[in-house]
C-alpha cells in the first residue's frame, strides 16, 4: 500500500510542477506577441504624425518586425523595430518609386548578378536587388512577405549593413530605406548596436 501511494504522490508532484511550468494562457504573454507589440509600440510612437493607427505587423525575415501604420492624413509607413523598442527605418510608401519602370531597372544589371529563382518572391528580389546594385554593391540577405501583398527584400552590403527594400513580385517598388543603426536612440541612452550580419 505505502509503495502504490508513493507512486500516486510522485506522479501527482510531477504533473503539479509540469501545470505550474505552463503559463495560464498559451497565447497571452509569449514572447512573440511580447516582442511584436513592443515593435507595434516603437513604431506607432515614432510617426510624427499621429495619431497613428496599426494596420499590421508581420516577421521582418531577420529576427524583428515590419509594423505598418497609417497616419492621421491616411498615409502608410512601412517601420522596422526590433522587440527592444529600437526603430531601424520609417519609410513613407506614396505608390512605385520607379513609375512603371521596374522591369528597365532589372535589365540594367547585368545578368551575372540577377537572380534566377522563379518563386513568388522572385520578381520583388530581383528589382531589389536591380535598384540596390546600382547604389552599390549588394546581395540579398532575406526575403519575407511585408504583411500587406507584397515582400521586404534585406540587401546586405559589402560592410555587413542592410538596406530595406519593400517591392512586389510585378516590378514596383515601393521603398528603399539604409538600415543600420536605430533612428530612434536617444543621446543618452546606452548605445545600440547597429543592424548587422
Amino acid at each position: 500500500m505505502s509503495y502504490v501511494t508513493s507512486i500516486a504522490a510522485a506522479a501527482l508532484s510531477a504533473s503539479i510542477a509540469v501545470f505550474a511550468s505552463v503559463p495560464a494562457s498559451a497565447g497571452e504573454g509569449s514572447g512573440a506577441a511580447v516582442e511584436r507589440k513592443i515593435a507595434e509600440e516603437a513604431c506607432l510612437g515614432f510617426n510624427a504624425h499621429r495619431p497613428a493607427q496599426m494596420v499590421q505587423s508581420v516577421p521582418d525575415g531577420l529576427g524583428d518586425w515590419v509594423v505598418w501604420v497609417r497616419d492621421k492624413d491616411s498615409d502608410l509607413w512601412m517601420c522596422n523595430a526590433n522587440a527592444k523598442g529600437d526603430v531601424y527605418a520609417n519609410a513613407l510608401v506614396q505608390g512605385d518609386l520607379l513609375a512603371g519602370a521596374g522591369e528597365q531597372t532589372i535589365a540594367l544589371v547585368p545578368a551575372a548578378t540577377r537572380i534566377t529563382a522563379s518563386d513568388a518572391s522572385a520578381g520583388a528580389e530581383r528589382l531589389c536587388l536591380a535598384v540596390g546594385t546600382l547604389i552599390e554593391d549588394v546581395t540579398v540577405a532575406a526575403t519575407a512577405d511585408d504583411g500587406v501583398g507584397d515582400y521586404v527584400v534585406w540587401l546586405k552590403n559589402g560592410n555587413d549593413a542592410y538596406w530595406m527594400c519593400n517591392a512586389s513580385a510585378d516590378g514596383k517598388l515601393y521603398a528603399l530605406e539604409p538600415v543600420e543603426y536605430p533612428i530612434n536612440e536617444k543621446p543618452t541612452a546606452s548605445a545600440t548596436p547597429p543592424r548587422m550580419a
